[in-house]
Parts: structure tokens; sequence; C-alpha cells
């Protein structure tokens, strides 16, 4: 156990590194892991200058043709050379535990790479072993037997083999086959990879696509349905979120409680983003995932009520005794610091945004860049690398503007690399960098920081109970986070004007925390308040 009854990935933070953007220490233009070693300090060191976060998740880093930039795995048991070797990685595993910080694999088993050994044994006969390892069908009348959709091709997911004169399917690209989770074969031996990692000291697993690892056995169609955020063509009731998902989530979940303190957290990712019940569902009885990704944040709009809504719904959906997460940005959908950006009011955004992040209930999910304002690059079509944006250019934006170099100083790329790295650095603006915005106390990076900390030695913000104070908010969100010996309320202005607020917190003035207009110390009514314009406050009772 952790903090306060909690454990580390309830208690903690997590931070996401896509790792070709981190920091390239070869100078080949891609990031690597001794680039990440050797900014394991500013992560966290164990003192208050530092970020100070408790998790690095790692976007995949196995051997892999890159047709999907490692989502695309050729071998399950090492390490891409664009990356470093196995002795870098468990190199980053020492150091990063020896500074308390834990180490989250990226693990992707809806699909291998059409390189992997597995598939070129699967499609070299009909015949061979492991054929079955793979989705094959012979189709209907020389065509595909269903009406399954690439989803980065944009064009039917079945692809022809005309070695063996059957279709296999591949959801994302051809170049990614997927898996049977029905064939027991195919089952054993990815048991055998998840403990391969484990037994080397990894703390859990991210684990991709979760609900779309079981397909219908009868291969029926999904019915049409047209919907533009996000984009798609189809209810995918027969290719995603079949039953038997489920029980494949249990027997992993029970190969992971073997070991001490580890974790699962899992992309359900819905057509429909509303659908947080059916998300919650993962975390089973609690022996499915310890986690389930909400991803409800990464598509809302900027409105407390809206924002409201979504955490009400979160925590009544999520099973008694099981703990919300929540996260803003990631690797496959645009930064929030973009998405919320507003001229004149976008840094002040921002700090609301992480405090919303940072203070409730539940387990936050950073991403590379977003504590120093990181925004979406543009991306010319020429430098695009996405397979989705490369097929959907010029409609679709694609991935690529979210994964950008991480901006370190004012230098050529960055503080990335001495080349020229892989993607464009996204923005030159010297104000979005690390070396800017360190020693600068108004700056997010130190917003960040500092609520950080603060939230580390904060029982009633890492682990305490929450509870709406404003049940029908039009600007303001205003909550409760506490236990049984401690009581804070956060309060938080979504707009650019002042809001009067009535709160049923406490009978005499609180002491504020923290906050972004007002000095730790002062007391402040919270019966009737005056907030100001994109006010962030975290007031303490008694």
């Amino acid at each position: 156990m952790g903090n306060h009854g909690k454990l580390w990935w309830q208690s903690g933070i997590v931070y996401q590194i896509y790792p070709r953007s981190f920091q390239d220490s070869n100078q080949d233009g891609v990031g690597d892991l001794k680039g990440i070693i050797s900014r394991l300090d500013y992560l966290n060191d164990g003192t208050k200058d530092s970020l100070g976060i408790d998790a690095i998740w790692l976007s995949p880093i196995y051997p892999s043709p890159m047709t999907d930039f490692g989502y695309d795995i050729s071998d399950y048991k090492d390490i891409d050379s664009l990356f470093g070797s196995k002795h870098d990685f468990q190199e980053l595993l020492a150091k990063a535990h020896q500074r308390g910080i834990k180490i989250i694999l990226d693990l992707v088993i809806n699909h291998t790479s059409d390189q992997h050994p597995w598939f070129l044994e699967s499609r070299s006969s009909k015949e061979n072993p492991k054929r079955d390892w793979y989705i094959w069908h012979p189709g209907k009348k020389g065509k595909a037997p269903n009406n399954w959709f690439s989803a980065f091709e944009l064009q039917s997911a079945w692809w022809w083999d005309e070695k063996t004169q059957e279709f296999y399917l591949g959801t994302f690209t051809r170049q990614q086959p997927e898996l049977n989770w029905r064939n027991p074969k195919l089952k054993e031996a990815m048991m055998d990879v998840i403990r391969y990692w484990l037994d080397m000291g990894v703390d859990g697993y991210r684990m991709d696509v979760v609900n779309w690892y079981i397909k219908d056995d009868q291969f029926r169609s999904n019915p049409w349905h047209i919907q533009w955020t996000p984009p798609d063509l189809q209810r995918h009731i027969y290719d995603r979120n079949r039953p038997e998902t489920h029980e494949v989530c249990k027997e992993i979940r029970s190969v992971v409680n073997q070991y001490q303190d580890r974790m699962l957290v899992g992309e359900i990712y819905m057509e429909n983003l509303e659908s947080v019940e059916e998300v919650a569902k993962y975390y089973g009885n609690q022996d499915e995932l310890h986690l389930a990704f909400n991803f409800a944040f990464l598509h809302q709009k900027w409105n407390a009520a809206c924002f409201h809504k979504q955490i009400q719904r979160w925590e009544k959906s999520i099973p008694q005794g099981c703990w919300p997460n929540y996260t803003l940005s990631n690797h496959d959908q645009a930064r929030h610091y973009s998405r919320y950006a507003k001229k004149g009011e976008s840094h002040s955004r921002a700090k609301v945004a992480a405090a919303l992040l940072l203070t409730l209930r539940g387990t936050p999910f950073l991403y590379y860049g977003e504590e120093i304002g990181m925004e979406n690059a543009k991306i010319s079509r020429d430098d695009l690398r996405d397979p989705l944006g490369v097929k959907a250019w010029p409609f679709l934006p694609g991935r690529d503007g979210a994964r950008t170099p991480m901006q370190w100083d004012n230098t050529q790329y960055g503080g990335f690399s001495s080349s020229k790295p892989w993607l464009p650095v996204g923005n030159h603006d010297f104000s979005k960098t690390v070396q800017a915005q360190k020693d600068s106390p108004d700056s997010l990076l130190s917003f960040y920081r500092n609520l950080i900390w603060l939230r580390k030695s904060t029982p009633a913000l890492h682990s305490g109970k929450y509870e709406p104070l404003i049940h029908s908010p039009k600007h303001c969100l205003a909550y409760r986070r506490f236990t049984q010996e401690q009581q804070i309320c956060v309060v938080l202005n979504f707009s650019n004007q002042k809001q009067t607020i009535r709160l049923d917190f406490s009978d005499s003035p609180c002491q504020i925390l923290f906050g972004t207009h007002r000095s730790p110390g002062e007391k402040m009514p919270t019966n009737i308040m005056e907030i100001l314009p994109y006010e962030v406050l975290l007031l303490a009772k008694g």
C-alpha cells in the first residue's frame, strides 16, 4: 500500500512519454531510452525542483517495421535498436526505480506486425500450426466476408493473401494482422510475453485497444452508422466490444496478480465517446483492469457544466471499490492546450485544466509537454508520418501534430536533438520550453510542479473522496476532496468573468492552500465567494 492506504497507481501521477519524441541521445533525430534516462531528474529527482511524477508510461519500444510507429510489433521480447538495447531498458528500469518512478509498458496484443514470425508462419500454409493464431476467412464468392472497416486505411479491413487464397483481418492497416484470441495456444504465448517483462521488473501495462481483442465468431457485418466526432461509419457490434473480451481481461489480470504491486490500465476506445458506462464494465468485479481509460475529457468543450456532467457520470459508472482516472491529452488526440486555446486566455485556461486534472479523485495521466503548454503542431504534407494522417490528408489531420519533439530550450531543434528530428519541432516560441519556464513562478511548468508536490503532501487530494459542491454549475466547478482528517475545497472558474458562488463548505473562513490570484495562507469565506476570471483556488477547512 502507498499513501493513505492507496496503491501507487491510485495515489500517484502517470506521465506518458512518446519515446521517439522525448530526448535523442545519439543525434539520429529519434528519441531513445538513453535520452529518457538523461531526463529522469527532470521528471522526479525527489525535490520540488522536479516535476514530481510517479510513473512513466512508454509508448511501444519493441522491434517493429514502424508502419504504425511501434504499434506493429515484430518481436514482443526485445527492444528496437532505434531506441537502444535491452541493456538500456534495464538501466532505465533501475534508474527510474532508484528515483521512485514506476515503468509502465505499452502492451499491444490485438495485432502484430505482418513481419512477426508468428504471422510469417501463419500465412505460409493453411496447415501451419500457427494458422489459427490469426483471423483468416475464405471470403464470400471472392469478396470480403463482411463490412468490417480498416480504421487507418479507410477501406475494407480484410486483406487478400494470394499464396493461401484467403483473407486475413487487419483492422488498422494491412501490415497489422489481427490475432485470434479464441486460440488457446496464442493465448498461452501472450501470457508468456506478459510474464517476461513483469519478471524483468516492469510495474504494469497500458493495454492497447482492449475492447477489440475478440471478434464475432459468425463474422456478421456491423450496421452502418455515420457520425462525425470521432469520425466513424459503423456501430461496432461485431468487431469490437464482444462479451468474451471480459474473460480475456480476467485471464490477464490473474497472471498480473501473481506479481506484487503491478497494474493494468486499458484503452477502451468506443465509437460513442459518451459510453463511459460501457468503459467502466472493464473494471469487472475488481478482477479485470485496475484502471479503464476514460476519454471523455479528450473531446470535451470548454464548459464547466459539461465537465461536471462527465465527472458525475464517471463517478457513478465505475464499480464500487474501483478507482477512476482522467486524462486531457495523449498520442492519438490533439493536445488540450490547442483544443482550449483562446486568444489572450490560453495560458489561464491551461492552468484551470491542469488544476482539474490534478485535484479530482482518481489517477491523473499527463502527456509529455503538456506541463509547458506544448501545442498541436501544424505538419506539412511532406512531413507527415502517421499512416492515418497520410491516408486521410487533407480531410483529417492525423496524429503527428500531437507527437512533435519535446521542447527543452530555444536551440534549433528545441534541445531534443542536434540533428533534424523525425518530426518538426512544433513551436519555436521560446516561452514554450522547459528552459524558459523552470525558474518563472508564473509559468505553466511551475504551476504543474507546485500543484503536483502539494497533491503529494495532501492526503485529501491524492487519496480522498469526492463530492460536488455545485450541482448545476454554469461557469465554476467546486468540489470537496476529503478524508476523515482533512477537507479541501477546490474552486475552478472556467470563465473570463468574475463569478459569485454560494457553497456549503464551512461556517468559518478557510485558509488558501494554493491559488492563481491569491496568496497561500490568506483567509477566505466559503459561503458566498467572489471568484476572479479563470481563478483556481484550493481551500483548507479547519
